[in-house]
C-alpha cells in the first residue's frame, strides 16, 4: 500500500513539473516522446496490404451523375465527402445515406471486384449534416484476398467530423477531422502464422470554395493531409493523400456546367471529371458527365455517367449510373447503379 501511495505521489510531482515547465519545453517533449513511439513502431515490419485498400467508393448519386466534377458544386448533404468547405452553403438539416443497389456485367466477380476495396458492399455513405457542422459514416475496407503471399482479410471505417467557417466574403474554409477503426487478419503462406491486428487511425481533410464573381465558384479539397493508422503489430501506416480541385458555373438558371481535377496518390492515377446538370421541372433533374484518365487517352480509359435527381417535399432521390469497361481479357461492360436519398429535417 505504501508503494502505490509513493507512487501516486511520485506521478502526481511529474504532471505538476509537466504544467510549470514552458510552453516550448512542452513542444519539445511531445516531440521527442512522438519520435520515441515512431521509432519503436519503425522496428516493426509493413502492413501486407494494397495500395488501393483504403479508396473505398465514390459516394452521392448527384455527383457521379455529373461525372464526379463536384468539388465546387457542393451542394448537397453528402458535401463533407466533397469539400467540407460547403457545409456553409446548406440551409437546412439532412438525413442522407448513399447506396449501390446494383452492378450489371458478364464478367466474374473475380473480375468485377479486384481493385474494389469494398468487395460490393451496398451501403457506401450515411451522413447527418447541418448549417456548418456534419458528422458521417464511411465505409473505406471490407476486403478479402490475397497479397504478398500472404492471405488478408481487413475491415475498416471512417467517422468523421466536419465544421465549416467563413474566412472572407469570398472564401469558405473546411475541415474533416476522420477517426478510422480497423482490423486485419493475416495469414502467410510461406510459414505456418496467423495473425490479427486492431488499427486506430486519425486524418485530416481541408477544404476551400471560393466565389469568384457570383455564378463562378472554385474548390479545392486535400484529403489525408496528414493522415495515419497506428497498428499493434506492424509499422504506422501513413496514408497516401488524394487532391481534387475543380469549378463550377451556372450558365443559365437551368444549366449547371462543371469541370474537376482528381489526383489519387495511393494508385497514381489522374483523373479528369466533367459534369452537367439540367434543371428540367422545378423538382426535376437531369445529369451527364464524362470521366478520363487523361485529356487524351483512348476510349477503354473514359467512361460515362447519367444521373435523374427529383425532390418530393422533404425527401430527395437521386438516382445515378455509371458505365465503364473492365481491365480484364474482354473489356466487360459495367453498368453501376447508385442511389442516394436526403431526408430534411
Amino acid at each position: 500500500m505504501k508503494f502505490k501511495i509513493a507512487r501516486f505521489v511520485e506521478l502526481k510531482n511529474t504532471f505538476y513539473f509537466f504544467e510549470e515547465i514552458s510552453g516550448v519545453k512542452k513542444i519539445i517533449i511531445i516531440i521527442f516522446l512522438f519520435i520515441c513511439f515512431t521509432a519503436m513502431s519503425s522496428a516493426k515490419e509493413s502492413a501486407p496490404l494494397p495500395d488501393f485498400i483504403y479508396n473505398s467508393r465514390t459516394v452521392d448519386a448527384k455527383a457521379i451523375g455529373m461525372g464526379e466534377a463536384f468539388v465546387a458544386v457542393c451542394n448537397n448533404a453528402s458535401v463533407a465527402y466533397w469539400n467540407p468547405a460547403g457545409l456553409k452553403f446548406l440551409d437546412r438539416r439532412y438525413f442522407t445515406t448513399s447506396i449501390n443497389i446494383r452492378k450489371d456485367t458478364k464478367a466474374s466477380s473475380e473480375d468485377l471486384f479486384i481493385a474494389d476495396s469494398l468487395k460490393g458492399k451496398k451501403l457506401v455513405f450515411l451522413g447527418l449534416t447541418g448549417s456548418r457542422k456534419a458528422i458521417s459514416y464511411i465505409p473505406l475496407t471490407d476486403y478479402t484476398g490475397t497479397f504478398e503471399n500472404k492471405d488478408i482479410e481487413i475491415r475498416a471505417n471512417k467517422y468523421v467530423f466536419s465544421s465549416a467557417n467563413q474566412y472572407s466574403s469570398d472564401m469558405t474554409m473546411g475541415v474533416n477531422i476522420n477517426y478510422i477503426s480497423a482490423t486485419l487478419g493475416v495469414i502467410d503462406r510461406i510459414k505456418p502464422d496467423i495473425n490479427i491486428s486492431d488499427g486506430n487511425g486519425l486524418s485530416v481533410d481541408l477544404g476551400f470554395l471560393y466565389t469568384y464573381y457570383n455564378p463562378i465558384r472554385l474548390g479545392l479539397n486535400l484529403e489525408n493531409f496528414p493522415g495515419y493508422i497506428w497498428w499493434n503489430d506492424y509499422k504506422t501506416q501513413k496514408l497516401k493523400p488524394r487532391l481534387r480541385t475543380g469549378l463550377s458555373t451556372r450558365i443559365t438558371d437551368w444549366l449547371l456546367v462543371s469541370a474537376d481535377y482528381e489526383n489519387v496518390y495511393s494508385i497514381k492515377e489522374e483523373f479528369y471529371h466533367y459534369g452537367l446538370q439540367q434543371t428540367v421541372s422545378r423538382h426535376m433533374y437531369v445529369r451527364e458527365g464524362l470521366v478520363s484518365k487523361g485529356l487524351f487517352k483512348n476510349s477503354d480509359d473514359k467512361y460515362v455517367t447519367f444521373g435523374l435527381g427529383y425532390e418530393i417535399s422533404i425527401l430527395q432521390i437521386d438516382l445515378a449510373n455509371k458505365i465503364y469497361k473492365l481491365n480484364n481479357a474482354n473489356k466487360d461492360k459495367v453498368n453501376d447503379y447508385v442511389l442516394s436519398l436526403s431526408l430534411s429535417l
